[in-house]
């Protein structure tokens, strides 16, 4: 074998190579493309959602809640932009049963809930997010 024949055997052999690399980049690229895309359609989806199911009118949804308990029971109730403090005292069982599943009732995370029985009263500490 000639010194001629092993080189061109070898540049055929590169280029075979650089097309089979080239193929498989031009590949790779249309896919993550294609996942780039398919990524941006799920963001707007959840942002569309979001917009949805977003708590609207919260702060007017708890003062409801807590404007259904005498003036005298409630000793905190706090409310700044996504969170609320509210403690409130001398509730009876059923005043407790009822503030609670209407706060259950609204989209909220409780961060901290505290119930402390005092006799027959009880005692109610929250803090919530929404």
């Amino acid at each position: 074998m000639s010194k001629s024949k092993i080189l061109i055997a070898l540049s055929i052999l590169f280029l075979i190579g650089s097309v089979a690399f080239d193929f498989s980049q031009k590949k790779s690229f249309a896919n993550s493309l294609q996942n780039i895309k398919d990524e941006r359609t799920q963001i707007a989806y959840v942002a569309d959602l979001k917009a949805l199911w977003g708590a609207k009118g919260m702060k007017s949804k708890l003062t409801r809640v807590i404007n259904s308990i005498p003036s005298s029971k409630k000793k905190n109730f706090l409310v700044k932009r996504n969170k609320a403090e509210i403690k409130l005292v001398s509730l009876s069982d059923r005043e407790l049963n009822r503030v609670l599943s209407k706060l259950a009732n609204l989209p909220l995370e409780f961060r901290k809930l505290s119930v402390v029985k005092s006799g027959d009263n009880f005692d109610l500490e929250c803090t919530c997010v929404w």
